[in-house]
């Protein structure tokens, strides 16, 4: 049965820009988004500009299952709400985006969207279907684990050689360092540490946070409140360039060049995320490594990619206490075998796969949440926003259902929101916020 925490947001917040379509009124008819197979998701929507109910402009809804529009309707606002509705035969998906027409043409840019990423949806609500029937059909390769254990003893060769660059103390009593530590897969880890100054050797737990899918620098920030709060923080890149370079220097076009997610993607051994997996568990190496942890509480936490990080740093390291995993990428890379969205990046090569190349699925088998789900044995929390179209909700129910039965695990969801941090975590928050209560900081004395 699943566990779930439902965080709804009834009314956006109107903003203060004069013009905005702003302050949209939104209700689920099943206010957590959750139906039976059978039912009818029904979502009603009143949309407003500058708070007010809209009247006579003229509005469409476009209705989606699976990522795929099924329904497209126009109407004129009366200032009174507005329904829309799916009804399911098998457990899934529903999505509706709301936009606003003027002059015939579909209105975008700021004042109209919601997030920057969908200019044109100036609303948006999701319903799940069945949610703990949502299973995936994906291929799991036969020596998928066989795989992690040959690149675990690989990486284990490769001695732990970290180096250390001193940053001036963000906090009194907080030590901060940038890291580079040698590693297989063309590049070293690279990140941030901080820790507080002066604790005693096994004193102290650790959270590593992983850096979301983005041409930039990872936030030393995370480092350093984990610090302030006790613990030791690191937090490396995803893709292992050095840290603390100036903004210009991380690009698409010369440092970081992956061509969407898709260079090397003929092959397990070469695909541009290949490196990242051997990044994470070397990651968690060093971490470990360092006298002051200790040695009980390892903490992975992560978003979209970082999310598929904090994944694959549950499955491949036992030491792992608790795993934090919000809306996550990479799950179901063959969306076809199961009828839903392919994760990215097969999306952006979908023509390609489906005139019956299937290398790249073959090759992203092996990092699939999914076929990692099994190997997790601590505890866990995902979300998921059911209007999340980067990486759709049903698809990461698949990476849920997946987790083994024994497995503590929790889903927090909302109707409303979807990716770019909109959708949170609130079971994690209130986990952490926990754990964080029971750490004691023991600083060294020059006795142990």
């Amino acid at each position: 049965m699943l566990k779930k925490f439902f965080t709804a947001v009834a009314v956006f917040a109107a903003v203060a820009v004069l013009g905005a379509y702003r302050g949209h009124k939104l209700e689920m008819s099943n206010p957590d988004g959750f139906y039976k197979v059978g039912d009818t998701a029904v979502c009603r929507v009143t949309l407003c500009k500058d708070g007010k109910p809209l009247k006579g402009t003229r509005a469409r809804v476009i209705t989606y299952w699976e990522g795929k529009p099924k329904k497209l309707r126009e109407f004129d606002t009366t200032g009174e709400p507005v329904e829309v509705s799916y009804k399911s035969d098998k457990p899934g998906w529903a999505y509706f985006r709301f936009q606003v027409i003027e002059n015939g043409k579909t209105l975008k840019g700021k004042g109209v969207y919601k997030h920057p990423a969908k200019e044109s949806t100036t609303a948006e609500a999701g319903a799940i279907f069945a949610a703990d029937d949502i299973k995936s059909k994906i291929d799991r390769p036969a020596d998928f684990e066989a795989f992690w254990a040959a690149r675990r003893a690989k990486l284990d060769q490769l001695p732990l050689k970290p180096k250390y660059k001193r940053l001036p103390d963000p906090a009194p009593g907080i030590k901060f360092f940038t890291v580079e530590i040698p590693c297989l897969g063309g590049y070293p880890v690279s990140g941030y540490l901080a820790l507080p100054a002066g604790a005693k050797p096994k004193s102290l737990p650790a959270y590593v946070d992983w850096a979301s899918w983005m041409a930039s620098d990872t936030s030393p920030n995370y480092a350093i409140t984990r610090a302030k709060q006790g613990a030791i923080g690191f937090t490396p890149t995803w893709h292992g360039r050095p840290c603390n370079m100036p903004k210009e220097y991380y690009n698409y076009n010369t440092t970081i060049k992956i061509d969407g997610g898709v260079a090397g993607i003929d092959d397990k051994e070469t695909w541009c995320f290949s490196g990242m997996y051997y990044r994470v568990m070397r990651s968690l190496d060093f971490v470990k490594s360092l006298p002051e942890w200790d040695g009980k509480t390892l903490v992975s936490v992560g978003g979209s990619l970082g999310g598929a990080q904090s994944v694959a740093a549950a499955a491949l390291d036992r030491d792992v206490t608790t795993a934090v995993i919000d809306v996550p990428c990479f799950c179901e890379f063959d969306g076809f075998a199961s009828g839903r969205v392919c994760s990215i990046p097969i999306r952006r090569i979908e023509d390609r796969v489906r005139s019956g190349d299937r290398k790249p699925l073959a090759t992203c088998a092996y990092y699939d949440c999914v076929n990692f789900a099994p190997m997790i044995k601590c505890e866990v929390f995902v979300c998921t926003g059911f209007s999340d179209e980067l990486c759709p909700p049903s698809n990461v129910f698949a990476f849920y259902n997946a987790l083994p039965k024994d497995t503590r695990k929790t889903m927090c969801t909302n109707p409303f929101t979807g990716h770019y941090g909109t959708t949170k975590n609130p079971a994690a928050s209130a986990r952490l916020k926990e754990l964080q209560g029971a750490t004691k900081v023991f600083r060294y004395d020059g006795k142990q």
